[in-house]
């Protein structure tokens, strides 16, 4: 029991450390947003993540979309 125990500590660890991680980049990505864009409300990023996707997916369709040269 001693060694499941341990390993559960374990994973509790690591996912708090994973978690500490993630807050650290996030907080980064937010500073780095507010001084390039501006003051974005709180609870409008995915907005904002969703219009960066929609932008990356149009750019893919149009780089599809190249003309060819014609052979003579």
């Amino acid at each position: 029991m001693s060694r499941l125990e341990e390993a559960r500590r374990e994973a509790e660890r690591r996912l708090e450390e994973s978690r500490r991680g993630a807050e650290i980049r996030l907080s980064e990505v937010r500073a780095a947003v507010q001084s390039e864009i501006g003051l974005i409300p709180k609870r409008k990023y995915w907005l904002m993540a969703v219009a960066v996707g929609a932008a990356g997916f149009a750019l893919a369709l149009r780089r599809g979309r190249r003309r060819k040269t014609l052979k003579r």
